[in-house]
């Protein structure tokens, strides 16, 4: 897995969302397209990130109104990228340095062209020691 590229492993159908959608609208997106995790703007334009946990700890559990809120009052406008040629295990070793579970993938033209999942490195391995290479890297934990 340290040479495979993340192009190979992407989910390459971005689902993306705009900044003035309701939290209602998000929610129902990712229900439709069963994924907790929208990219913000458009593909030469990323704004944020929203993912299920932004609405619920952001709106929901503060008791506001997922009809009336925007994407763009509960989104992470820091959004963690990485580009289509990087290795798995880089990808890997970012989202533990910066405690995320998916990244934005970016072409080198900067636009956004995919998403990489965690749960999609792991599913898709059948390589028990290259798996736990990939969650060592991404937890920084050594077994």
């Amino acid at each position: 897995m340290a040479n495979k590229k993340v192009k190979e492993l992407m989910e390459a159908e971005l689902e993306l969302i705009s900044p003035d959608a309701t939290l209602e609208e998000a929610a129902r997106k990712m229900k439709e397209c069963g994924c907790g995790f929208l990219p913000v703007g458009s593909e030469d334009s990323p704004e944020g990130i929203i993912t299920d946990r932004d609405i619920v700890i952001r709106a929901v559990a503060e008791g506001k109104d997922t009809s009336e809120i925007t994407v763009r009052e509960c989104m992470t406008q820091d959004v963690c990228a990485c580009r289509e040629d990087d290795t798995l295990e880089d990808a890997a070793r970012m989202m533990g340095e910066n405690n995320v579970s998916r990244l934005v993938v970016k072409s080198d033209g900067e636009s956004l062209c995919g998403v990489l999942t965690f749960g999609r490195m792991i599913r898709s391995n059948g390589n028990a020691d290259e798996t736990r290479k990939v969650v060592e890297k991404a937890t920084g934990k050594v077994s």
